[in-house]
């Protein structure tokens, strides 16, 4: 007895139609596609995730990004944070609007299994972002890292819920220890991870200032590379986006008056003259002023400020 034969057809590639590429975040993140958000522990990968979530609820433009923005719901899958004590606030923090961003409760919710579950809430809520954090505790429990075949069959599954329901998707990933390997050798799990996903973006410290973070391209499949962006991530504020980073620590040069300039040396003199303040109380002095935040950088750098700790806050204080 013959086996049965697989249904088939033929395409020709002149009957289809051509697409563009949709950005959630123009050149890093594609709608309809998965995008892998990597870098080691402590890093930040988590309020980058939670600001994107949040521009993309309230309407407002992505980091650095002059493309029109949209406004959408979001769905959230943490198995690291918990969702009253640390999620929501921090969540709060970046201005979103909690009405558009959802998490499903589910016993061992898994990519390998519930994808018609993750499925349903994405479509009936119209949900643009869904976001995974981290990778191995959504692989279900017949599922292994480290097994190309399990990777391949889960991040298709999900690949293809993004493509029907035009849903850009985060998976956040952690590194391995491996010293000398490329990046994207250093995603923990199989090297089919990078593999599968069409973006992959490294956050890392840079070397000149453990407190600025970098977030650059590893891989890019749909598009040009986006420019790497220093960023800071200040207590209890939004992330802090300084600029294009060059690799030097140098931002790529912001038009700004000197009067500006000016005017941002004397509030950070005057406010840390007589003793440390917090960094974001500062920012927000220099805000209300009208000064930029990467003007604020700079003028920190020509001052000499130096961060610290006080306690559970983070402090400036000159040299």
């Amino acid at each position: 007895m013959n086996p049965k034969t697989k249904e088939h057809k033929r395409i020709i590639w002149n009957t289809v139609q051509p697409k563009e590429i949709t950005w959630l975040w123009q050149d890093r993140i594609p709608f309809g596609k998965i995008t892998i958000l990597v870098g080691d522990s402590g890093l930040g990968k988590t309020s980058i995730a939670l600001d994107i979530a949040a521009r993309l609820t309230t309407g407002r433009p992505m980091p650095l990004s002059d493309a029109e923005p949209i406004i959408g719901s979001v769905l959230f899958q943490s198995q690291e944070d918990d969702l009253a004590d640390t999620l929501l606030p921090r969540c709060m923090n970046a201005s979103a609007d909690s009405n558009k961003i959802i998490s499903i409760e589910a016993a061992d919710l898994n990519i390998d299994e519930d994808c018609d579950i993750i499925e349903q809430h994405i479509q009936e809520t119209g949900a643009r972002l869904a976001i995974f954090d981290p990778l191995q505790s959504y692989m279900g429990k017949n599922a292994d890292m480290c097994r190309i075949t399990d990777i391949r069959r889960l991040l298709s599954n999900l690949g293809g819920i993004a493509a029907r329901n035009d849903c850009a998707v985060i998976i956040i990933a952690h590194q391995n220890k491996a010293q000398g390997a490329k990046e994207l050798h250093r995603v923990f799990g199989s090297v089919d991870i990078t593999a599968t996903a069409r973006s992959v973006l490294r956050i890392s410290a840079s070397e000149s200032d453990p407190e600025t973070r970098i977030i650059s391209h590893i891989k890019s499949s749909v598009s040009r590379p986006g420019a790497p962006i220093a960023f800071r991530i200040e207590d209890k504020a939004p992330i802090l986006y300084l600029g294009e980073y060059d690799g030097d620590f140098e931002y790529e040069e912001i038009p700004d008056d000197s009067g500006k300039r000016a005017k941002a040396t004397e509030i950070i003199y005057a406010m840390l003259k007589d003793a440390p303040q917090e960094g974001t109380e500062i920012y927000k002095a220099c805000e209300k002023a009208g000064i930029s935040p990467r003007t604020v950088e700079r003028v920190k750098k020509e001052l000499n400020v130096r961060s610290g700790r006080d306690g559970n806050k983070r402090v400036w204080m000159l040299p």
